[in-house]
Order: structure tokens, then C-alpha cells, then sequence
């Protein structure tokens, strides 16, 4: 005993540590500072563990690092590991010299006890955590790379966790994988603070600002791709920065990130595939031709019993799987991983990789999956038993499947397998549409139209030809030729009688097509169609046609009918597992755009984005529609620029179609360049509208060149009849702004029965962005308002919107002399409430306030109540 004690105590005492390992990694000057996890990190303090977990290069370090140099100087103590501190005698010495850089006198009686007792016991542990609660308030302790050392010293951590004085410091450790610590109970009883992978992951904006501190600039659309390509994975981003330094060509942006990159793959062979067993290596590499990870999937391909652990064990390493599922049954690789993966898989052993694909593509034909059948005997170079598999499956297999697999790689498929069989290239073509490559896939229906003999006209190919024709029409915006398809492929399907998978195609299609033409009663025709087929997939019945029959509502002004159905469809969406699939959109769109209705701009915009992510380069139509809401969202935020430019790029989009969908962006773009001052442009694009359209635009462009007289002319064109409520609504408003104009006695009296029809309909974005007259009204008329829930909510959009469209007219003189804090309080309450609720409110006297206003209205250079309320808009005070 007391020879291992002099040798216990000669370690201790004789242990030399360089200087580097107590300090936190050096910042670059590359550093974007990621406040939300330094808050989150902070957040820690008071609960006994905090654990930063992630994947190698998902910068764990950095953040650290950051955020320590963030705290006040001295309060954080570090501890690097290495594989050398798995000796439990070497890792706790370091952690005391560590420690000891805040307290100096920490650890030494633990360091007497080290020796005395020749190694880790409960009473250095014990004496650990005594002088921790000697520390400084407010101290952390961070080690990371605890998973170096975690085999040889968890257990000593597990009670040092157990007795550690959270009140006093907070003990953070940073790790690739778990640590072996009881986090389960921790995370029950509420003491443990988690950062994990999808934490620390960049956001697209984050990414960005990495790209720009590097000196990169490239476009929206390649950050977009590069950030999805990345996953917003630390030191994907890095090398994709490096590599792009002083380029802006686009082409070179898009391949950063390609694993042709020598940089990249060796970073992820070194530090990750290297560190791990062969066996998990193997598995890791034979798994790699699938898109999705299950536990039959995987025993099919790999022939192996033990994949249910071996999966566990990769998502226990956090080696970049990503589950798919809250129960953890079903997962995928990393989508930059899984292209290294099967890069290596393919340098290591070509004959294997078609193997594996052979075997997952018979698998999936025996589970009925066409989709991932058809992709994987293509990868097996098994061509032909791919394109016999779309020919009647491709539909169906659509309709019930919620994730696409990957695009089509016709790189084997040999033109000679397509010249004499149409069924062959219409299934191809089909794939290509459905997957949303509406280029090729048009491209193959060219060539199927083209072909020789002709298609028979009373065929189940004719049926279906003109099925796909109607879908490419209507994804690309020529909507009359969509419709005359898809009633021409029924009017087949009835004289032949076909009843198979492709028979739901038609009302499905038009029921997509038919809100863009403003056809309501056909939505409702259609949909009663679609929910009459008994074939019809659960997925179409529960979120697709309803989503469908909730944007007809929306655009025909049932607003409360519309939000119900869609929050039911999303709902359902969600639990099918299609809220990122192209049945969702409509759903999406309708409840942002009753969120952008009631102004709450960031609900609109967040659910708008989610739509733009699942249309974004596969479906043109929706993606125009889409970016047409989002820049209706930047125009209501007064960007309206921005809004724009958006309107532009969804143009490009449906260019050279002759959509009637464009005259939505001629209408959008001449309100957003009214709000700009310009006259011109706006009546330029007036004349590409519809005639009721037309005279909404001109009426307010007249009200902005100050000329009420023809403002009221041209509303006399659009009789309330020949309009959907959001614009007879409009209508309406337009009358009292002329009225307000030309200071008609009448105008309070328009005025209401235009916020009565608001009232009953939900329309409040419309009220108050339709002219400024109005809104300015609105605000100087508050006093005299009634003080009820939708008054107050129309009052602050009209504030909220009146500050984001300044005039140029608007007079934006600074004050002479600032508003004293208690002027600003009796400001704030001045639209809504008497002098007495103002005292009431304020717990002061009537006289105060009066003299409170006084003051404001001489600061203010105002004479009334209204015109403070109106000047105080104007300068943001409200």
C-alpha cells in the first residue's frame, strides 16, 4: 500500500502538462458570434451538468471558447483532453492545475489525498467538490473533449456531478459522444443543461456571415444550396470558405462542396471513419446506398443480424446520423456524409456498391416502394428492370409515399430501351415530373408525342399521357391548357371505363389548377370528384384536398373557414408524415397568409419559408406563389425593395409561359412602387390587369397623385359584384380614402361600413395598406374610436403600418427637445385612452397628465390630440 501510494504521489506530483491544454481555443478572426447559444450556455448556470455534444467538426471548441471569452475575465477555467488523460490520476491533476487558474489554492488537499490513497476515491472527489464551492460566484469550468478520457474516469465524474455546487459554478463538459453520466437522471430531475449537433449547426444566416467574414460573396441561391448541402455543418462551411476565397462564380460555389474535394474527404476519413472498429467502418460504407436507415433496410442490404445495434451504436457516436422519427427507428446519413460515404464505398470496392444496390433495390421491389426500387436497380446497372417498374407504380407510389427519393441518374439507361416502348418513357417521364424536374420530364413527353406510331387515342397510354401533360402544364403555369388536358384524360377514362392508379391523378391535378383561375365552384367540384374515388391514398384525402379546398377559401375571403382547414390538413400533414411534401403547401400558404392578415408578420413569414422549402426548384407554380407571399410579407414590413426583388425572381420563374398568374406580380409590383413614390410604372402595369383589377390600381394611383376626383371614377367601374371580398373590401376603402380626400362630411360613415365588412371578414392587413389616407385617419381619429378588442388590434396595424411606409410628404424634422420618460408613458397611452384612464393607468392626477401634454404637444410642434398621435407615428414614438 504504501509503495502504490509513493508511486500514486510520484504521478501526481511529477506530472507535466503544456500550458496550451489550460487555455480555450484560439479565436479566429473569422468568428461569427452565435449569441442565442451563448444565452443558451448561460442558461446553465445554476443547473448542476452542462453538456455540449456534437459531432467531430461541429464546433464545440469555437463556441466554447467564444463564450468563455465572453464571460467576465477570470470566471472560466479549461481543460483540454487528450487520449493520455484516460489515467484517472493524470486527467483529475489536470483538472485541479486547470482549476487552480481561478482559485489558486484549489485542489490541494484533494492532491494529498491522491496521494495518499495512491489514486481516485470518494474522498478526493468529495474534496473536489468542497473546493468548488469555494470558487468565485459565477464560475465555470469547461472540459472538453471529455470523450478522450471518458472510459477512465466516468465513473469519479458521475460523483463529482452528484456533489457539484451548481449555485456557485457551473461545470460544463464537451464531448463527440454521450458521456457515460446518468444524463437520464439529470434530465428528468431538471439539472442539466444540453447543446447537441442540431444545436450547434449553422442557420442559413449564420452560414452567410461565416462566408462574408471569410471575404466570400456569392448569391441567395448558392448560399441556399450550399447551406443545404452543408447542413450547416462548422467545418464543411470552413473548407467551403476556404475554397471559395476570392471567387464569385456561381459554378464554383455550387461544387464547393462536392466530394471530389480532396480537403473534405480527408478531413472526414482522418477524424472520423479512422477513429472507429471495422466493422462499424463497413457498415457505415455498405449502408451509404440508402437514403433512409431502418433496421429491415439495413439487414437486407448488409446481410447482417445485429444492424438494430449497430445503428444505435453509430447514433450513440453522433457519426452524423440524423433520426427521422421520435421514436429513433429510422434515420439517414448526413447528406454531405452520405456522398463521402459512398464515394469511399465506391474507391474502396466498385463490385460491392452494385451489389449493395442490387440487393436494397429488390428489397424495396418486394416491399412495394417503386420509387427507391426503380433508383437503386438503376445504381445496379439494371436499366431495364427500373423503367418496367415506373410504368404503372410511378403514380400510386407518389400518392402514398411522403419522402422523394434522390433524382433519377440516367446516366445508364441506354436510349435503345426507350425507342419502342412508350409505356417505358411515359413512366420515366412521370418520375422526372413528380420528382419535380419539370425540364426533362417535359422534354420525355416531347419525345413521347413525337414518337412513331402515334399513341393510340382510346388507350390507357392516351389516358395517361394526357394525365402527365395536364400536371406539366399546371406546375408550370399555363393553366387553361392544364385543364384542357386533364378533362381530356378523363373524357378517356370514362369512354374506356379505366379505373387503376392513375384514375385520382385528374381531380387531383385540377384541384390544384383551378384557385389559380379563380374557379371556386370547379375547386369544390373537383375535390367532391377526388374524395368520391375509394382508391383515393389517405395521404390526398387528409391534406391534400383539403389544403386545396382552404386556399379556394382564403382567395374567395372565408377567412375563418380556411384557417380551420388548413390548421386540420397541416395537422394531418404532420402526422403522416407530409409536412415537407408538396400536398402541404396550399396548408402553408393559407395560414400564413391569415397570420399576414391579422400582422403577425413573423408567423407569415416562417410558414412561408416552409413552403418555399419544399417547392424551391421542383414546382415553379407554387414556387411563384410562394415568393409573391413572401414579398407581400417584406412589403407590409416596409421593404420594399426587397419585396421587389422577390417579385422579380418569381417572374423568372414562370418567364416566357404567358401564365395569367403574372398579372398577380404586374398587380403586386405597382403597389410596391407606389409605396415608393413612383406613378408611372404603376399605371404601365395597370394596363396588363383585368378590368376590375384595373380600376382598384388606378383609383390608387390617382389617391396618390392627389386627384380624389378620378380616384372616384375609376371605382365606380368595379361594381362590389364582380369582385372577391378581400378587393370589394378594398373597394370600399378606396371610397373612404377619397372621401377623406376631398374631406367629404360622409367619410366617417364610408369609412365604417368599410371596418364593419373588416370586422365580420378578418381582413386587417388589407384595411390598413390600402391607402394612406386611411390610415393616417385611423390614427388621428383613435381618440374617438371605441375601445374594443378589434379597434385596438386595427389601431396598432395601422401604427405598425403607417411607421413602415413613410411618405415623403410626412414631415420626419427631429424633435428640438426629447419626450422625459414619464411624457413617453402618457404618449404611449395617448391613442387609446381618455385623460382619466391615462391618470387611472399612470396612478396620477388629471392635472399631471394635462401638463404631461402640454409639454408633449410643444415638443411634438403640435396643436391636437390627432396630430400628436399622427407626429408621434411619424417618428416611431409609437
Amino acid at each position: 500500500m504504501k509503495q502504490g501510494a509513493a508511486t500514486s504521489h510520484d504521478a501526481a506530483q511529477g506530472l507535466r502538462f503544456a500550458w496550451a491544454k489550460f487555455r480555450p481555443t484560439a479565436l479566429p478572426a473569422t468568428l461569427v458570434i452565435r449569441s442565442a447559444l451563448h444565452d443558451r450556455l448561460a442558461a446553465g448556470a445554476g443547473q448542476r451538468l452542462t453538456v455540449v455534444v456534437g459531432s467531430a467538426g461541429a464546433g464545440k471548441s469555437v463556441l466554447l471558447s467564444s463564450w468563455a471569452a465572453a464571460r467576465p475575465p477570470g470566471a472560466t477555467s479549461w481543460l483540454s483532453c487528450d487520449k493520455a488523460d484516460a489515467d484517472p490520476v493524470r486527467f483529475w491533476t489536470g483538472f485541479i492545475e486547470a482549476t487552480q487558474a481561478v482559485a489558486p489554492g484549489f485542489g490541494a488537499d484533494a492532491v494529498g489525498l491522491l496521494t495518499m490513497d495512491g489514486g481516485m476515491s470518494a474522498d478526493v472527489t468529495a474534496s473536489i467538490a468542497n473546493d468548488a464551492a469555494q470558487l468565485p460566484a459565477g464560475s465555470a469550468v469547461v472540459v472538453d473533449d471529455f470523450h478522450a478520457t471518458a472510459a477512465g474516469v466516468s465513473g469519479t465524474m458521475t460523483d463529482l456531478v452528484e456533489r457539484w455546487p451548481a449555485e456557485v459554478a457551473q461545470l460544463v463538459l464537451a464531448s463527440r459522444v454521450d458521456p457515460p453520466l446518468r444524463l437520464h437522471r439529470l434530465r428528468i430531475s431538471g439539472e442539466l443543461c444540453e447543446l447537441r449537433d442540431h444545436d450547434l449547426h449553422f442557420s442559413l444566416a449564420e452560414s452567410g456571415s461565416l462566408l462574408a467574414n471569410f471575404g466570400v460573396e456569392i448569391g441567395a441561391a448558392e448560399l441556399a444550396l450550399l447551406h443545404h448541402r452543408s447542413e450547416g455543418w462548422a467545418a464543411a462551411l470552413q473548407m467551403a470558405a476556404l475554397s471559395l476565397r476570392g471567387t464569385t462564380d456561381p459554378v464554383r460555389a455550387a461544387r464547393a462542396l462536392e466530394v471530389r474535394s480532396h480537403t473534405i474527404v480527408e478531413y472526414f476519413v482522418s477524424e472520423v471513419l479512422d477513429q472507429q472498429p471495422p466493422e462499424i467502418v463497413w457498415f457505415m460504407l455498405d449502408t451509404s446506398v440508402l437514403g433512409e436507415l431502418t433496421a429491415d433496410a439495413c439487414a437486407a442490404v448488409t446481410a447482417r443480424r445485429d444492424v438494430a445495434v449497430l445503428l444505435h451504436s453509430i447514433d450513440a457516436a453522433n457519426l452524423f446520423l440524423v433520426a427521422l422519427d421520435d421514436e429513433r427507428s429510422s434515420f439517414r446519413y448526413h447528406h454531405l456524409v452520405r456522398r463521402m460515404l459512398r464515394a469511399e464505398l465506391r474507391a474502396r470496392d466498385r463490385d460491392r456498391e452494385l451489389a449493395l444496390q442490387l440487393r436494397a433495390a429488390e428489397w424495396f421491389e418486394a416491399a412495394g416502394d417503386t420509387w427507391r426500387a426503380a433508383r437503386h436497380f438503376l445504381a445496379a446497372r439494371h436499366a431495364d428492370r427500373a423503367l418496367d417498374l415506373m410504368q404503372d407504380r410511378v403514380v400510386p407510389g407518389f400518392l402514398h409515399d411522403s419522402a422523394l427519393p434522390a433524382a433519377l441518374d440516367l446516366s445508364t439507361v441506354d436510349p435503345a430501351l426507350l425507342a419502342d416502348a412508350p409505356d417505358r418513357l411515359l413512366g420515366l417521364a412521370a418520375d422526372l415530373l413528380l420528382w419535380g424536374d419539370p425540364d426533362r420530364g417535359g422534354k420525355y413527353l416531347d419525345l413521347l408525342d413525337r414518337a412513331r406510331p402515334s399513341i393510340p387515342p382510346e388507350s390507357r397510354l392516351a389516358a395517361r399521357f394526357a394525365v402527365m401533360r395536364s400536371f406539366h402544364y399546371g406546375i408550370t403555369g399555363q393553366l387553361d391548357e392544364a385543364v384542357r388536358a386533364g378533362l381530356g384524360a378523363r373524357a378517356i377514362q370514362e369512354r374506356t371505363q379505366l379505373q387503376d392508379g392513375w384514375s385520382a391523378a385528374v381531380p387531383l391535378i385540377l384541384l390544384r389548377v383551378y384557385p389559380c383561375l379563380e374557379d371556386y365552384e370547379a375547386v369544390e367540384r373537383e375535390a367532391a370528384a377526388a374524395l368520391a374515388l375509394p382508391e383515393l391514398a389517405e395521404p390526398a384525402r387528409l391534406v391534400l384536398v383539403p389544403s386545396a379546398r382552404a386556399l379556394a377559401w382564403f382567395e374567395a375571403g372565408r377567412l375563418a373557414e380556411a384557417a380551420d382547414a388548413a390548421r386540420a390538413a397541416h395537422a394531418d400533414a404532420r402526422r403522416l408524415g407530409f409536412d415537407q411534401h408538396f400536398f402541404a403547401v396550399d396548408s402553408l400558404r393559407v395560414l400564413a397568409g391569415i397570420a399576414l392578415e391579422g400582422r403577425d408578420l413573423d408567423t407569415a413569414e416562417q410558414l412561408t419559408e416552409q413552403a418555399l422549402s419544399i417547392t424551391e426548384q421542383r414546382r415553379p407554380i407554387f414556387e411563384f406563389l410562394a415568393l409573391l407571399d413572401r414579398a407581400g410579407i417584406w412589403a407590409a414590413r416596409g421593404q420594399a425593395r426587397e419585396a421587389l426583388a422577390t417579385v422579380e425572381a418569381a417572374r423568372l420563374l414562370l418567364g416566357g409561359s404567358g401564365s395569367v398568374l403574372l398579372a398577380r406580380a404586374d398587380e403586386l409590383e405597382a403597389s410596391l412602387r407606389l409605396t415608393l413614390g413612383d406613378l408611372r410604372s404603376p399605371a404601365d402595369l395597370a394596363s396588363k390587369l383585368p378590368a376590375a383589377r384595373r380600376g382598384l390600381l388606378l383609383a390608387r394611383i390617382a389617391l396618390a397623385a392627389g386627384d380624389h376626383h378620378a380616384a372616384q371614377k375609376h371605382l365606380q367601374f368595379p361594381a362590389p359584384g364582380d369582385l372577391e371580398p378581400r378587393r370589394a373590401l378594398m373597394r370600399q376603402v378606396l371610397l373612404a380614402a377619397a372621401a377623406i380626400e376631398r374631406g367629404d362630411p360622409m367619410a366617417a360613415s364610408i369609412l365604417g361600413r368599410a371596418l364593419q365588412t373588416a370586422r365580420r371578414t378578418g381582413f386587417l392587413n388589407t384595411v390598413v395598406t390600402a391607402a394612406p389616407q386611411v390610415t393616417s385617419y385611423l390614427i388621428a381619429d383613435s381618440a374617438q374610436a371605441r375601445a374594443d378588442p378589434f379597434t385596438k388590434q386595427l389601431l396598432a396595424a395601422a401604427l405598425e403600418a403607417h411607421a413602415a411606409h413613410p411618405a415623403a410628404s410626412r414631415s420626419h424634422r427631429p424633435l428640438a427637445e426629447p419626450l422625459t420618460t414619464a411624457e413617453l408613458r402618457v404618449l404611449k397611452l395617448l391613442p387609446t385612452s381618455s385623460y382619466s384612464q391615462i391618470a387611472a393607468t399612470l396612478y396620477v392626477s388629471r392635472n399631471t397628465v394635462k401638463t404631461h401634454l402640454r409639454s408633449i404637444y410643444q415638443k411634438l410642434g403640435v396643436a391636437s390630440r390627432s396630430q400628436a398621435v399622427e407626429r408621434a407615428a411619424n417618428l416611431r414614438l409609437l
